[in-house]
């Protein structure tokens, strides 16, 4: 699907407390980024940044759907490492946003219960 017609993009509510929590401390240039980036991932919804991440055992998605996680830079050091997690539903054409935060948050990835979490608030 990727370069046919752009995907809807849809937040969660996780994801919408979680940006909201990043915005505040990186300021204008930050949402700026952001905005540029989905408006990116509206069009490709596999950039070269972004990886397919494997579901935590207890999660659940519909048949087609696929979980990523995509890596963005923003300043130096770990707060200025950001990844978003997404999922994509290619019938639909959309893409849902988990949740967004920095490597200084969570070297890795936020736990997986709390994943699980994120993923049942919009499923």
């Amino acid at each position: 699907m990727t370069g046919s017609n752009p995907f809807s993009i849809e937040p969660s509510q996780k994801f919408k407390n979680s940006f909201k929590a990043l915005a505040k401390k990186r300021g204008k240039g930050f949402l700026d980024l952001i905005a540029e980036i989905l408006e990116d991932l509206a069009k490709n919804q596999y950039p070269k940044d972004s990886r397919q991440e494997p579901l935590p055992k207890k999660a659940r998605l519909p048949e087609g759907w696929t979980f990523h996680k995509l890596a963005v830079r923003f300043a130096s050091g770990a707060s200025g490492q950001i990844r978003l997690m997404y999922v994509v539903d290619p019938v639909a054409c959309k893409i849902r946003l988990v949740w967004i935060y920095s490597h200084e948050e969570f070297e890795k990835r936020p736990p997986d219960k709390d994943i699980t979490s994120a993923l049942e608030d919009f499923l």
